[in-house]
Parts: C-alpha cells; structure tokens; sequence
C-alpha cells in the first residue's frame, strides 16, 4: 500500500521526535551552556548592582540548573536562634524552556529535503531557539526576585527601576508562548514549498468554494 506524503511524514516524525527528545535530555548539560551564559551575560549587562555572577550547575539527580547570585541580602534566623546573614541566590531549571529544541529537529528530520538544506535549517534553529531560551531564563531570574524572594527581592527589584507589570508580561511570553511558537514558526516558515505539497494550497491562496461560485455568478 501507498502511503501518501502526509502520511509518510507523520510516520517520520513519530519516529524521530522521541529519539530527539531523548538525545536532548542525555546531552542536556551541553545544550543548555550558550542559553545561561547568554542569560548571564544580559543580567550582568543591563543590572550590575543587581545581578553578581550566573553560572550553571547540577542538581542532586544530574540535571542542569542556572545559579543566579545577586547582590541582595537576606537574613535568616536559625532554629537555635543563630541570625545568619546571605545573599539572594534564584536557581532556575533550563530544561523548561529548551524542549522548542528537539521539537524543531524532529520535524526538520521528518521533513524530506536535501542535506546541505537541512544542516541549515537545523543550525538556524538552534541559533533562533537559544535566543528564546535564553529570554526566558533571563525573566524568569527577574520573576524570582520580584515576587518569590520576599520583601528583599521586590524592594531590590523596585531600586533598580524594573517595573513588576512588564517583569510579569514577559515571563509569561517567555516561559508559555516562546517555547512553543518559535520551533513550530520557524519550520513553517522554512518549509513552505514541502507544506504546500502536503495540502494542495499556496499560502495565501483563498479557499473556500464559496468564492468560485460567487464569483462565477
């Protein structure tokens, strides 16, 4: 039996998508390095008095984390009634916003075209993915600070002129709409000819028999 193109290239991208997604969590360590110091170098960047150092890390089960120290200090009382005295310090998981990542690639495998057109897509990809990844790591430092940390965060937040509204905006843009829209956008817009060949349609093509009809008439 003949499979026919939109068949062959869902059956492709079942296959290859898992296979990516799991690749990705076992070289997650790698993947994640330009993100945080992308991240990094922006918090430093535009908030010095703010933002110390950023670096990534490990948790306790080998996954990846983003360690932020800031400049603000916080104390704690002990339960023996020690007072200690510290600095804020957010960590962040990078693996939420990097999963866009294997979800491009697997579609861009799936895809039937030539290879030298595909190494090209797939280095675009990273490069778009990685800009998006690291925004979201860099709000979501800042969301931490301003409405996770206490009276501290919010009140160093407020001294380095950060508005908790747009904080709040683009954490949302970040964390729910860049992960998801970015990989699905960018194959659209890249593979344009082969989505054309599974629909029948050129985009921006109307549809609709109502047209013909009326326009016969």
């Amino acid at each position: 039996m003949k499979l026919s193109p939109l068949k062959r290239f869902l059956l492709a991208a079942l296959a290859w998508l898992p296979l990516c997604f799991l690749l990705w969590w076992w070289v997650s360590g790698l993947t994640v390095k330009l993100p945080v110091w992308l991240a990094g170098e922006a918090l430093r960047g535009l908030w010095p008095d703010l933002i110390t150092s950023v670096k990534q890390g490990f948790d306790n089960s080998g996954m990846p984390v983003m360690d932020v120290l800031t400049s603000v200090t916080v104390t704690q009382t002990a339960p023996d009634g020690r007072i200690a005295t510290g600095f804020l310090e957010p960590t962040i998981r990078p693996l939420l916003y990097g999963y866009s990542l294997p979800l491009f690639f697997g579609l861009c495998l799936a895809t039937p075209q030539d290879e030298e057109r595909r190494w090209g897509q797939l280095m675009l990809g990273c490069l778009a993915i990685w800009l998006a990844q690291a925004f979201g790591l860099a709000t979501d430092a800042l969301k931490i600070l301003a409405l996770n940390s206490g009276p501290e965060g919010a009140a160093a937040i407020q001294a380095a002129g950060l508005n908790l509204n747009v904080i709040a905006l683009c954490y949302q843009f970040g964390y729910l709409i860049l992960p998801t829209v970015v990989p699905a956008a960018l194959w659209l817009a890249l593979n344009r000819r082969f989505i054309e060949s599974l629909t029948g349609r050129k985009f921006g093509e109307p549809g609709g028999g109502s047209t013909g009809r009326s326009a016969a008439s």
